[in-house]
């Protein structure tokens, strides 16, 4: 059994994958805010574990390495987390177990499957299925029941190749400091800017980057991730250097006193007309964090699950799920969803609510 409120929870247990309010036990899919917040005790990777520190403190860590599973005991849940909560007594005499493997979302980005009485659940959180440079490339598992992201859940949502995208953000860049202009790139802290940071260097561009993100870097370095050509962020040494900035500084003081510059957003809604305008950029690139929709559609098809559920994204995606012979529904405000599978699976109903 299991229901969706405030994130993902196992009923009859206190298990939640990436609960959104504070509980007792939650997995943390990867280290972004959106995802991750101030549990009791979370179950997530080392590299997650080490950012999430970073940005909300030390906490209480059950730590998994990539495919390695683990068994939990149902009545861990009960025993060491209900703190005085009455729990419904679990169906499952057997537990759960639990494997962690990678997203290719950001460094220590996690899938989670989990198999509770020969039923395989699998939550993505957010992933992409291309190479990067700077996270492990995802895989995908076969399973019964899948619950996966659909940000960019619409057809018109194709990236381009990836070399593609990066000989115009060379580009760009060249063009800019051919003017005698500083080139700036708009890139979330956590993950974008790593990557841009990696690819700039690789091809010989020194950066200069935002605190934010000096300090996050010198954490991927710690897991072996390796940047060239960088430093922090000094106002009057930017000549021949390229910014690296999170989006939320764009209107700052600190952008606003450079005389020449040339500002890119790096973002999956480039492809959207009107993206360069949101941020207030002259150009806009599609490096994004997430599958495109080929790639939502292809993971699907290696995963072969009986029953999908979408959540953080379009919830038209289902319609083309089900054009392709899925049974596929988007997670919907008390909605209840009683189904029987092959392999007899342990709901006997499964209530979502999406905030």
């Amino acid at each position: 059994m299991i229901e969706c409120q405030n994130g993902i929870h196992i009923k009859g247990t206190n298990f939640w994958l990436d609960a959104r309010r504070k509980v007792d036990f939650s997995f943390i899919s990867h280290a972004h805010i959106d995802h991750a917040v101030r549990h009791k005790e979370i179950l997530t990777t080392k590299e997650t574990a080490r950012l999430y520190e970073h940005r909300f403190g030390r906490a209480k860590f059950n730590i998994l390495e990539y495919n390695q599973p683990k068994r939990f005991d149902s009545a861990y849940f009960v025993t060491h987390h209900a703190h005085g909560s009455k729990f419904e007594k679990p169906k499952s005499k057997d537990g759960i177990k639990v494997e962690l493997f990678p997203s290719g979302h950001i460094l220590g980005g996690a899938q989670i499957l989990l198999e509770i009485e020969g039923v395989r659940i699998v939550y993505t959180g957010d992933l992409k299925l291309r190479k990067c440079l700077t996270a492990k490339k995802a895989e995908v598992k076969k399973c019964d029941i899948l619950i996966m992201e659909s940000t960019f859940g619409l057809p018109r949502y194709i990236f381009p190749d990836r070399k593609e995208i990066i000989d115009q953000i060379t580009e760009f860049v060249d063009q800019a400091l051919s003017f005698g202009q500083v080139p700036i790139f708009l890139a979330y802290s956590l993950g974008k800017a790593q990557e841009i940071m990696k690819i700039l260097g690789l091809r010989g561009y020194k950066t200069s980057v935002h605190q934010a993100i000096f300090k996050i870097a010198k954490i991927y370095e710690k897991f072996g991730v390796k940047f060239k050509n960088y430093e922090h962020y000094q106002a009057e040494d930017l000549e021949g250097k390229v910014l690296i900035v999170p989006p939320y500084v764009r209107g700052s003081r600190m952008i606003k006193k450079i005389p020449k510059k040339r500002v890119a957003i790096l973002t999956g809604w480039a492809i959207d007309s009107g993206c360069k305008d949101w941020f207030g950029a002259d150009e806009a690139f599609p490096l994004s964090d997430h599958a495109d929709f080929s790639e939502l559609m292809e993971y699907t098809k290696l995963a072969e699950p009986q029953k999908i559920y979408t959540v953080h994204g379009i919830p038209e995606f289902p319609d083309f799920l089900r054009k392709e012979g899925f049974d596929a529904e988007p997670f919907k405000e008390s909605t209840k969803v009683t189904k029987t599978f092959s392999k007899e699976l342990l709901l006997n109903y499964v209530l979502f609510i999406r905030d």
